[in-house]
């Protein structure tokens, strides 16, 4: 079947793919058949035409050039919740395409990935030269700082997440060999993300909001294990991926992070090698060792914050028990990377 993006290419000035279902009449003639909208998000926000679904999207989400067969019968729903630095989006529309160009982009001034699990109709993410074609259960993403493409068949809906890329824990190489391209609704982990989304889509907004935050995250965490076993899955092939003794030194930094003392010499002393052999492996897989450390280090803290169990433990406490030597470091530290002190997070959360 030839898709969206591609019969656009093909015929720019008007664009077939959006052509009505037609039926017979009784001198068999083809008349237009109207097509049910789709279904839109609870507490969506709706436009009744195109123009208006431009301006949404630069106004709740991020800029596009939208654009339609039809225009003014275009109809679309669009809600995002805001979840602990993480957006969940519910969209349903008919048929259209969005380009996102370098003007789009660099009005936006955000470096996040856009993953999206398809809920109906049938949808096509162009990027670097890739194009993944999904339909109902299936799952792409697109990394909002390239030029992209979106198409989408009428009665078109599905559940986005839009996650600041520093939260994902994959080399930024490796996730740009996967933009655009399709998880299938049957591939590894796809049922269990599946299942998530479709259930904190419906749920979200009974769950506390130390709750509500925790399966953000949680979510963030399963998405980031589905990507990287992507990319194991043709690891010799990949010089950035991890061999046996890179996947040893990140177990034992993740063991280790408590140890104030932990430290690239330490790490590599550990596995019996030199410091520059260390260096080497972490470089070969987008990585350096002392970001490796402060990073999962303030990925613990932050989920220790957000714990309902531990909101009366002082956060100078929550630094130090992940191996932060005084409070004013972690304090510098968790606001470089999260935008507020670690004790303005914790309260801005659990008022949301």
């Amino acid at each position: 079947m030839q898709t969206a993006v591609r019969r656009v290419r093909a015929r720019r000035a008007r664009p077939v793919w959006l052509a009505a279902l037609t039926v017979l009449d009784s001198k068999g003639s083809q008349v237009a058949q109207p097509i049910a909208g789709p279904r839109p998000p609870e507490g969506a926000e709706t436009v009744d035409d195109v123009r208006g679904w431009g301006t949404l999207l630069a106004k709740s989400f991020m800029r596009f050039d939208v654009e339609s067969e039809e225009p003014q019968h275009f109809r679309g729903s669009f809600r995002v919740r805001d979840v602990a630095s993480v957006e969940f989006i519910g969209m349903s529309t008919g048929g259209h395409v969005s380009h996102r160009d370098a003007a789009s982009i660099e009005d936006d001034g955000r470096a996040d990935y856009l993953v999206c699990l398809q809920v109906a109709g049938e949808g096509e993410f162009t990027q670097g030269g890739r194009s993944a074609v999904v339909r109902p259960g299936d799952l792409t993403f697109f990394d909002t700082t390239r030029p992209a493409t979106v198409a989408s068949t009428d009665g078109y809906r599905s559940l986005c997440v839009r996650v600041p890329q520093r939260l994902v824990d994959v080399p930024r190489a490796g996730m740009g060999e996967l933009s655009a391209t399709r998880f299938a609704v049957d591939d590894g982990l796809m049922p269990a993300i599946a299942t998530m989304l479709r259930t904190f889509d419906a749920v979200s907004d009974e769950m506390a909001p130390h709750v509500r935050s925790l399966a953000a995250h949680n979510a963030i965490d399963l998405l980031t294990t589905l990507f990287r076993s992507r990319l194991g899955a043709g690891a010799p092939a990949r010089r950035w991926s991890p061999d046996h003794e890179l996947a040893d030194m990140l177990e034992y930094i993740d063991r280790h992070l408590f140890d104030p003392d932990l430290s690239p010499s330490v790490v590599a002393a550990a596995h019996y090698m030199s410091l520059r052999r260390a260096h080497e492996h972490f470089h070969d897989a987008g990585l350096t060792i002392s970001a490796r450390i402060l990073r999962r280090r303030l990925e613990r803290c932050r989920r220790d914050l957000l714990d309902p169990a531990k909101a009366a433990e002082p956060v100078a406490a929550v630094g130090l028990r992940w191996g932060f030597r005084t409070p004013s470091q972690f304090g510098r530290a968790f606001r470089d990377a999260f935008g507020d002190s670690p004790a303005a997070y914790r309260a801005r959360l659990a008022t949301r």
